[in-house]
């Protein structure tokens, strides 16, 4: 069992009010064939105020190629992943040398030396240091790059572990692709990282990892995703997704802890990746818990939108700081994301 001790987070130069964005998508979507008088609520709707994003609104209005935006991808991950793990790193009193394994978490681009590769050298992490590079997680990448540095911490005890998520989905934004999934991923993405360190020595006011989940539901490849197009990602964007969570994930999350012997009532805590109102609506109708109960997930909606994999981690770091808990409550992490998959993690707070 793991315990973390340190998150920290890093975000582009740019935030951008919900509104200002509402207005954009007016004008990129007002020679579609959309309704946009009954579509374009969906922005006030999705409960975001603000969102951390990479450029100002006009470089977002104009067709880029894939390799362009790719190129942006790699820049500005290594920017905001530096930042992020340099913090992680000195919030847990540690130095670069003092980290044994490093897992890099990203879905919104594609490079080959993988970031892990690149960060090492600018970093100045160790050269025998073990490597873990995750990608096309989308979503669930946190809570699922959070379950396998759980696992690394388990079997290389007493080593430091260092977990980073980063994404860059507004760069992938394809203005001329006028499909509603497009302006439903409008309303939603931003950009951001966090990074955290975890090992298996007790940490006090913090949450100890005890174990964790997957699950795949069959035939579901089309729900979320990305498809891949001359000017870049094309999402995939079902809405099935808040449906199948309100339908399917009691039995998931009731299998999952009753490995652990608990019951449903046993759980005091959830953080769940916000990956839109309608998620998270999904999750407290499924699991038939209070909205109050959620409130760390919507305050990071509110003011980060969703960021994809790192916005679980965010989740999880207000609810440290929050220290509005006391030792002993068992929670939950939870994301989904491609696949169409479900990841969750067991922890217990200290």
């Amino acid at each position: 069992m793991a315990y973390i001790h340190s998150l920290a987070r890093a975000l582009p130069e740019f935030s951008i009010q919900q509104n200002q964005i509402q207005e954009f998508a007016r004008s990129v979507f007002e020679s579609s064939n959309l309704d946009l008088n009954r579509l374009l609520p969906v922005f006030k709707n999705s409960i975001i105020e603000k969102r951390p994003v990479l450029k100002d609104i006009e470089w977002y209005s104009k067709s880029k190629s894939f390799k362009e935006k790719n190129q942006e991808f790699l820049e500005n991950s290594l920017v905001l992943g530096k930042l992020a793990c340099e913090r992680a790193i000195l919030k847990a009193n540690l130095s670069p040398k003092d980290i044994d394994g490093f897992i890099v978490v990203t879905s919104s681009g594609f490079v080959t030396p993988t970031l892990d590769a690149r960060l090492i050298d600018i970093l100045n992490l160790r050269e025998d240091i073990l490597r873990m590079p995750l990608t096309g997680l989308g979503c669930a990448g946190g809570a699922f790059g959070l379950a396998r540095a759980n696992e690394l911490a388990k079997i290389y005890p007493d080593k430091n572990i260092l977990l980073l998520a980063v994404e860059t989905c507004t760069l992938t934004f394809r203005p001329d692709d006028k499909r509603k999934a497009n302006l439903i991923a409008l309303s939603l993405f931003s950009d951001g990282a966090c990074a955290l360190v975890l090992n298996s020595k007790p940490k006090a006011n913090s949450i100890q990892l005890l174990g964790s989940h997957s699950y795949k539901w069959k035939d579901s490849l089309n729900v979320m995703g990305w498809d891949v197009e001359q000017d870049g990602l094309q999402v995939i964007f079902d809405k099935s997704i808040p449906s199948l969570i309100n339908k399917n994930y009691l039995e998931i999350f009731s299998n999952f802890i009753n490995l652990f012997k608990l019951n449903n009532d046993d759980i005091i805590h959830f953080l769940y990746h916000p990956g839109g109102k309608k998620v998270l609506d999904a999750f407290q109708s499924a699991l038939n818990i209070k909205e109050e109960k959620l409130s760390y997930s919507t305050t990071i909606l509110k003011n980060h939108g969703n960021m994809s994999s790192p916005t679980v981690l965010f989740v999880i770091d207000e609810f440290i700081e929050s220290k509005n808990f006391q030792s002993g409550e068992k929670g939950i992490i939870g994301a989904m994301g491609p696949g169409f998959t479900s990841e969750s993690l067991l922890f217990e707070t200290t």
